[in-house]
């Protein structure tokens, strides 16, 4: 069965005339082929976006599942997940307390690498702090696309590459620079593109960012996300709400987490179906997330095809 999840907006012309589809993939993690390719090429989509996670743990696995996907003929963005641009000394640093001198030696190099996926991805753009000025179907939007590499939590992950490329080093800076992508925003509706999902959402380790991997249940979520948000509503901008991922649907414990949930008239989605390749009864079935967007609502449906 399928669930929608649904909100709704004031129409900004008076009614509701046409929609746009945005397909979302999580944490692709490798789990991708010719057949998902030749589905997005053909489904009708406005537009796709990735969450990120491309990669599992080598790039060069990654540099080959990018190369498939710029055979995708629809317009299409991913923001780089905390397994995109990093071998894996490096990651296992960035999630190693106490280890911060191998997490800035492991860093080197990192600049070079993000260079060559998005090389590898071709037309599909790798963005990070970038406000994008969209019309799917003639829908007005705007779509922010948050820290990149990131890894949830309190801490940031890959300070080295975020201080050299974006100027940021900060949990603080971080947000004020997704703040200052707000300002740039007009009076079109926001959606926010992150790969780890806005805190403020849940404590627990079935929250739909929860931690579920530490004996503490805490919130995972990404706090310049959370404070970005806010700052958009408090500015008076329509924010539609998020699409990430990061957090896999099924925890450590084998618990689900809701895969959308929606709160104060704004929809947050957690796409990491992980993994997003399923069989059953000989037949191979791929995961996404179908947005359904028109100028006073969005819905949010999971899909397996």
């Amino acid at each position: 069965a399928r669930r929608v999840w649904s909100a709704t907006f004031r129409p900004m012309n008076g009614g509701v005339t046409q929609a746009a589809t945005i397909g979302v993939i999580g944490d692709v993690h490798l789990f991708w082929d010719d057949d998902d390719t030749a589905f997005f090429n053909r489904a009708g989509y406005d537009m796709l976006l990735f969450v990120g996670d491309l990669a599992g743990y080598t790039q060069l696995r990654g540099l080959r599942l990018a190369r498939e996907l710029r055979k995708l003929e629809v317009p299409a963005i991913c923001i780089p997940g905390n397994h995109d641009g990093l071998h894996a000394f490096q990651l296992g640093a960035e999630i190693t307390p106490r280890a911060h001198r191998l997490r800035h030696a492991f860093c080197r190099g990192q600049a070079r690498r993000c260079r060559n996926l998005e090389r590898a991805l071709g037309p599909v753009e790798l963005l990070a702090y970038t406000r994008r000025r969209l019309a799917p179907a003639g829908i007005p939007l705007n779509i922010v696309i948050g820290r990149p590499h990131s890894i949830g939590g309190s801490r940031l992950a890959c300070i080295r590459y975020l201080r050299s490329e974006f100027g940021v080093d900060t949990m603080q800076a971080s947000s004020e620079r997704l703040k200052s992508l707000v300002d740039v925003c007009d009076e079109a509706p926001i959606l926010f593109l992150a790969h780890n999902g806005p805190s403020g959402l849940g404590d627990r380790a079935s929250s739909i960012w929860g931690c579920d991997f530490r004996k503490k249940e805490e919130d995972w979520g990404d706090r310049d996300l959370e404070e970005a948000i806010q700052y958009a509503r408090a500015s008076g901008r329509t924010v539609l709400g998020a699409v990430a991922g990061h957090m896999h649907r099924q925890t450590k414990s084998g618990k689900r987490r809701p895969s959308q949930i929606e709160q104060d008239g704004m929809l947050f989605v957690n796409a990491a179906e992980v993994p997003r390749h399923r069989d059953a009864d000989g037949i191979t079935r791929r995961h996404h997330v179908k947005l359904t967007l028109t100028e006073s609502s969005l819905q949010a449906e999971d899909r397996w095809v």
